[in-house]
């Protein structure tokens, strides 16, 4: 081996040499860390909250959809987050609706250290959020020349889903289209746009759907004409032993002509008014309408309706006590006793008809049959007798008695 190479593998190997290295190797490292430590900054970013587990049919109102979230870190690590890489939630999990400030919760990367969140919590509300169907109405824009009404109408289709917040959907008055006269004089189906008739402004988004529906019309020249429904007018009760069942009207409704603000105000006809006091039995007979306040409305055909007055009997209960049970039939024995001797019998019909029992009128005789019976001693049913016609035994208690011969 060469001098040479003797003194570099000398020095290598020496303690002093290798305390060198190590102090020249920590003194690199606290530059290093030194050095990185300078680097770290911190950073501001806007991030978009994810609200979680927000209920079916029910959606959040708030203005803050943005937080600020400021984070440190290396200047290399903060310069290379995306759009994404910070998520910021708040969970609503098991709340109901109402007002609330609930905390916000970030999410950051590896290498970055959360520093604060402006504002650190977020004032909502949850509201319900629902949907309505609502009919679709027909106004005529600018309304229809003079002579001109619309015969019959055609839309399609005719109810559209109105959806939005709660408070929202409560101040739709109606759902209406406006075609103009020029749209309905061609007899052709024209689409036309819904609009939404409010008591005032929404306070939210709120979607029809459709937007449109298909509308064909037919005009005629004339006065307009309704189908108004009849209303009878009864005064009195029938007789005790009754009760109304149902009045029966026909025609229901009666078509009256005249000008459209006119039927617009026309909600029912009356008829005359019927006096049905002590009504024993149905009735049909044939009323007039009253006549129509408007003098510019008339009916069309007939100003009279026939009123059919169905009746149905009124039925009360009544318990007799202790009645008598009677024996009947032939038998091998000389006579028989019955035990218990009287039974409980529950009767129900007409008033008038009920309140007639007494000692003196009493329709309603039990009895058992004893032909060929041969036991001495037998449990049988207890029949009934009934004599009125407008009377029925609903009960008799106890139903079964126990007959017992009479041996001499």
């Amino acid at each position: 081996m060469s001098p040479v190479r003797r003194k570099i593998d000398t020095l290598l190997s020496s303690p002093n040499f290798l305390r060198i290295i190590s102090i020249v190797i920590a003194v690199l490292l606290w530059f290093y860390v030194s050095g990185d430590r300078a680097n770290e900054i911190v950073k501001t970013f806007k991030c978009q909250v994810d609200f979680l587990n927000v209920p079916p049919q029910t959606i959040l109102k708030t203005e803050a959809k943005t937080v600020e979230i400021s984070v440190s870190g290396s200047r290399r690590v903060l310069d290379s987050l995306q759009q994404g890489s910070i998520i910021c939630e708040v969970d609503a999990k098991g709340l109901s609706l109402g007002k609330y400030r609930l905390a916000v919760r970030a999410i950051v990367p590896k290498d970055v250290k959360l520093v604060g969140i402006n504002p650190s919590q977020i004032a909502m509300e949850m509201v319900r959020y629902v949907e309505r169907v609502v009919p679709v109405e027909v106004t005529v824009k600018d309304g229809l020349p003079s002579g001109l009404y619309l015969e019959s109408v055609h839309v399609t289709p005719k109810d559209i889903t109105v959806k939005g917040v709660e408070k929202d959907l409560a101040r739709i008055e109606s759902v209406r289209v406006s075609p103009t006269f020029d749209q309905l004089k061609s007899g052709e189906e024209i689409t036309v746009p819904v609009e939404i008739i409010k008591s005032q402004g929404f306070e939210d988004e709120v979607t029809i759907d459709p937007g449109q529906v298909k509308l064909m019309a037919v005009l005629a020249q004339g006065l307009p004409k309704k189908k108004v429904p009849v209303n009878v007018q009864v005064v009195g009760k029938p007789d005790s032993d009754y009760s109304v069942k149902a009045i029966v009207v026909e025609p229901s409704e009666v078509e009256v002509e005249g000008p459209y603000p006119s039927l617009g105000s026309l909600s029912r006809l009356e008829t005359e008014t019927i006096d049905i006091t002590g009504l024993s039995q149905e009735q049909s007979m044939v009323v007039p309408l009253k006549p129509l306040e408007d003098s510019s409305l008339k009916y069309t055909g007939a100003s009279s309706v026939r009123v059919n007055i169905l009746l149905k009997p009124y039925t009360v209960s009544k318990l007799l006590n202790n009645v008598a049970v009677e024996v009947e039939g032939n038998s091998i024995y000389p006579g028989w006793s019955v035990e218990p001797t009287t039974v409980n019998i529950t009767i129900e019909g007409i008033p008038s008809e009920v309140e007639k029992i007494n000692e003196t009128n009493f329709p309603i005789e039990p009895y058992v049959n004893v032909t060929n019976i041969v036991s001495r001693k037998l449990m049988v049913p207890v029949q009934i007798r009934n004599t009125s016609k407008s009377i029925h035994v609903v009960k008799v208690d106890p139903s079964r008695v126990t007959v017992r011969a009479e041996v001499e």
